[in-house]
């Protein structure tokens, strides 16, 4: 089953990685190291499903997708401590997610996301094409 979210966001990496690949004379894509946020919601083995899928004839076709998860971290407006946010309550399904994330120090509510929300490129790993040598003209015979 493909996912919408997944599939935009896969389709948007190879974009970014084709892009870069031209200016930089890339033969080859080997590889392509991504972060993503727990807060974007996307699941790192449909992203790489759907990876394979949009880099099916581009120069990223068989590159591998390394995706490093980031951790959600809050802050409290009521009593400022900052950290990991912890997962939802399972017990609560699905609506979980959308549940407001409480403090770890205090379990006030009043708090606001500042890290998981991430979702970028870190690096490309690549096969430059070889500098084409410039031949110098032959002397003429005097």
């Amino acid at each position: 089953m493909t996912s919408l979210h997944e599939f935009s966001a896969a389709c948007s990496i190879v974009e970014t990685v084709v892009e870069a690949a031209r200016s930089h004379d890339v033969k080859r894509v080997k590889a392509v190291n991504i972060e993503v946020g727990e807060f974007t919601f996307l699941l790192p083995e449909q992203l790489r499903f759907n990876f394979e899928i949009a880099s099916q004839k581009t120069i990223a076709e068989g590159a591998e997708l390394n995706i490093r998860m980031v951790k959600g971290r809050l802050i409290c407006r009521d009593c400022g401590h900052e950290g990991e946010a912890q997962s939802p309550d399972e017990a609560l399904g699905p609506a979980a997610m959308f549940a407001p994330m409480k403090c770890t120090k205090c379990g006030s509510s009043a708090t606001t996301i500042t890290g998981g929300k991430e979702f970028l490129i870190a690096d490309i790993e690549a096969e430059v094409a070889a500098p084409v040598e410039k031949q110098r003209p032959k002397p003429k015979p005097h």
